[in-house]
């Protein structure tokens, strides 16, 4: 049955905008393409679709030589709505896309559709793609593009990398059904590509390759994906990679028919000198040829490993040892290569087989040679990666299995680009431009996902284990904090947890970002899920950490992530806050400035508010003080001051209070000190005071969380350091006769509101918010510059009378317990979360 407009098997779609000279070698290669394809019975429909083209670009695709291609002009400014719309106009029941400035394999078309035949004949509904990307000019890398199917295919690795590409060929309906998204670079949202591989996979359509099909990739140092990456672009939150659905992304039945691939291999060239070039090939057998000397311990050493050696590759992937002639590169492994962490093959990994294997690095071994001799008999794992277990895990098999199935992949691919059917597509597509040889050197170490690099398969992995943690379950809300703070006291992100909570705990989660550890018990509400995250990314670098942390806060579709403290998901901000932003409302917990060693004023208010106020959704403070400092710093107009707001910490009515001390003769009176030992809460503070009361015995509870500062005095006799405590509760609180507050500046210490609930006398510094727990005339509140001897008259005022500073403490608890209380919190932070930003909805349209 005829469909109406189509009139022909297949339109290629040249897509070009400022293109001129660099389309010379696209246009023939794909003149090659589209013979070869109308050879095998195809017709063929030629499109150049200009999307705001350049005066010189116009010139140069209206040239005569240009005739028998259909020319169509847009003025999109967008290379996706310009595929679109360019769809929609074509002809072709499939379309091929090429950009102006790539190259496509002579039997890309041909063997695509042939592909694509193959599997609509199955019912299938597929989209096939070249079997190899070859990126060329600015960059050279050579990627395998693996089947669906394929045993070493995992979703998760669309969390770090597009298996595909959009230069592939698919029927009309794929595009029609899955258009191309806008992309928007300056909001951090492009790729797609990327996008249109996810969204169609999860609609339905199966991805495949054609064997021994190429396409030819140039890069530019302006072309858009090169900018998107120097932007730290991310794909945009998309539903099939949520936490809970990205394991079924892809899933199916359907594994290739092996007689597709032994049709494919039956056109093998079977080329005597290898492809990449009888020059290369010379230099390659000279270094065979050649036998060094080695000690002779280590002549078995050499002996065993020769025969596995491959010379190609490792003169290929050390420019310093391929330049010296008359040199045995098997010797120089021997002796000093595996010393350097050199690999004598693409798939073993020196520096990776000791890492896993230490007792072969205490050996002293040549890995390579143990491996070969031993390793490979006892289940050891050559590992060309990191992670490599971990990904073969995630790939449902053991890691002898994968590793098996990673080699067959790349040894098939190495044969045939060498002596088959890729390298003779190679050949041909260099006649057009030469610059595509360059990269053989890199086609020697062909990429094979998910094992394409240490950095993609460790960010896979993170990933994979994330997800794990997590549950596989999406959650409301996410907490992030930067480490599982001491102490049992719920501070502000126990509170909010509990604020949110509710009926069900498992939707709100806690992330711990820059440090590892357990989060104390009862610190927040049962049911709620901690992610200790810096634990499972301790491998990763920063800049590898924060693309992780943001594709997995995407991945569990939360409504509002809080940012409590956490150092890594500010510095995320940076390149990824507003695509980020574009999906998840996010919320800035802020309690005070911090001041560096000099004396200077730094911290988060000061340093991250204004750059990123316009990605937040809103700005939480536990204290008044801050949030009337940062409307006033910033001159916040009414509408934007409300995105400001504080959030009183409740007070904790099941502390209970304590009975007042007993005047006796001859007691010493005690006063107790807790916090970090850190310049913010001036221990040394408490050691000057304490020598002006000898008197008295100052117990002090707290260690060192900061790096850095200057070191106490000597510690005064009266002076006693107990250590760290779980629970505030733990203190022997019965026996302090006042509590004492040194900070030199601070937000609302959960400290001072605990301490409060005891009916223990209070005498603290007026730093920040720490005056809407100090009340006036109810506590003694000095100036942060008070002098020594004025901080000793009043703890000796309150010591004095006893009796009269225990009934203000009292009067202090009630009202702290009255206007402090859970639901008020959490009404407030309801309200705060519920109100929508000004571009709420510019936001949401990135998404």
């Amino acid at each position: 049955m005829a469909i109406p407009g189509i009139s022909f098997d297949l339109s290629v779609i040249l897509t070009a905008h400022n293109e001129t000279l660099v389309s010379g070698p696209t246009v023939k290669s794909a003149e090659d393409a589209i013979r070869a394809a109308m050879a095998s019975g195809y017709s063929v429909e030629r499109i150049v679709a200009l999307d705001t083209p350049t005066e010189e670009t116009q010139e140069w695709f209206f040239q005569s030589r240009m005739a028998n291609w259909r020319k169509i002009s847009f003025s999109e400014g967008d290379l996706g709505r310009t595929r679109n719309a360019a769809v929609r106009l074509a002809k072709g029941r499939c379309i091929a896309f090429l950009d102006a400035d790539d190259l496509f394999s002579q039997n890309w078309l041909s063997a695509g559709m042939n592909r694509l035949q193959q599997a609509e004949k199955a019912g299938q509904r597929a989209i096939v793609h070249p079997e190899l990307n070859w990126l060329f000019d600015g960059a050279h890398s050579v990627f395998f593009k693996p089947d669906q199917t394929d045993p070493l295919f995992s979703p998760y690795h669309f969390y770090c990398m597009n298996y595909y590409d959009s230069l592939c060929l698919a029927p009309r309906e794929a595009h029609l059904e899955h258009t191309y998204s806008e992309r928007i670079i300056p909001a951090g949202l492009s790729f797609q590509d990327w996008q249109f591989a996810i969204e169609s996979m999860a609609g339905g359509w199966l991805h495949l390759n054609a064997p021994d099909t190429i396409i030819f990739k140039r890069r530019r140092g302006s072309s858009l994906v090169t900018e998107s990456r120097a932007r730290k672009a991310v794909v945009r939150q998309l539903e099939p990679m949520a936490v809970d659905r990205v394991a079924d992304l892809g899933a199916c039945g359907h594994m290739v028919d092996p007689t597709e691939r032994a049709q494919a291999d039956a056109a093998d060239h079977s080329a005597k000198v290898p492809y990449y070039g009888a020059r290369f090939a010379a230099r390659v057998e000279r270094a065979r040829a050649h036998k060094g000397r080695v000690s002779w311990r280590n002549r078995r050493v050499y002996k065993v490993i020769k025969p596995e050696f491959d010379h190609a590759f490792y003169l290929a992937s050390y420019p310093d040892i391929a330049a010296l002639e008359h040199f045995d590169p098997v010797a120089h492994f021997v002796r000093a290569g595996w010393k350097e962490c050199r690999n004598p093959t693409p798939w073993f990994s020196t520096r990776s087989y000791l890492q896993k294997y230490p007792d072969v690095a205490r050996s002293g071994a040549n890995p390579f040679s143990h491996w070969l001799e031993k390793g490979r008999y006892n289940g050891y794992v050559p590992r060309p990666v990191d992670e490599f277990e971990t990904i073969a895990e995630m790939l449902g098999c053991s890691a002898g299995d994968a590793f098996t199935l990673w080699r067959s992949r790349y040894d098939d691919l190495r044969q045939r680009l060498e002596h088959g059917g890729l390298g003779a597509q190679v050949a041909h597509a260099a006649l057009h431009e030469p610059l595509i040889e360059q990269g053989w050197m890199q086609a020697l170490k062909v990429k094979v996902p998910p094992f394409n690099s240490d950095i993609v398969s460790a960010r896979t992995a993170a990933m994979w284990r994330l997800n794990g943690a997590a549950g596989h379950r999406r959650t409301r809300y996410v907490i992030c904090v930067n480490r599982p703070r001491f102490g049992a006291a719920p501070r502000f992100e126990g509170h909010i947890a509990r604020a949110l909570a509710g009926a069900n705990a498992s939707e709100v989660l806690v992330v711990l970002t820059e440090h590892s550890g357990t989060m104390p018990e009862g610190k927040l509400p049962k049911g709620v899920r901690v992610v200790d995250f810096a634990a499972l990314t301790t491998g990763l670098k920063k800049d590898a950490q924060m693309r992780v942390l943001t594709e997995f806060l995407r991945a569990l579709r939360p409504e509002c992530v809080f940012n409590v403290n956490s150092r890594l998901l500010w510095d995320a901000m940076i390149p990824y806050g507003t695509a980020l932003a574009s999906s998840v409302r996010i919320f800035a917990c802020l309690f005070c400035n911090e001041q560096t060693a000099h004396g200077y004023w730094t911290g988060y208010p000061l340093r991250r508010v204004y750059p990123h106020f316009h990605q937040l959704a809103g700005i939480l403070t536990d204290s008044q003080f801050l949030a009337d400092e940062l409307r006033e710093r910033h001159m916040l107009p009414r509408r934007l001051a409300g995105r400001v707001q504080a959030l009183p910490s409740p007070a904790d009515s099941s502390i209970p209070v304590m009975p007042l001390r007993p005047t006796v003769a001859k007691r010493r009176p005690q006063i107790f000190w807790a916090g970090r030992i850190d310049p913010q809460k001036r221990a040394e503070l408490v050691y000057e005071i304490a020598s002006a009361l000898p008197e008295v015995d100052f117990r002090m509870w707290g260690a060192s969380v900061l790096k850095g500062g200057a070191p106490l005095p000597d510690r005064p006799a009266n002076v006693y350091l107990e250590g760290v405590y779980d629970h505030f509760t733990s203190l022997p609180l019965e026996e302090a006769d006042a509590w004492l507050y040194t900070s030199a500046w601070d937000g609302v210490p959960v400290q001072l509101l605990e301490a409060a609930m005891t009916g223990i006398p209070l005498v603290g510094s007026d730093a920040g918010g720490t005056r809407e727990v100090l009340l006036p005339a109810l506590t003694h509140c000095l100036p942060k510059d008070a002098s020594t001897e004025q901080w000793a008259v009043v703890i000796r005022k309150v010591l004095a009378d006893p009796e009269n500073a225990r009934a203000k403490a009292l009067k202090l608890r009630d009202i702290l317990l009255r206007e402090r209380t859970e639901s008020a919190h959490a009404a407030a932070l309801v309200a705060a979360i519920s109100a929508e930003p000004p571009d709420a909805t510019k936001a949401r349209g990135y998404a």
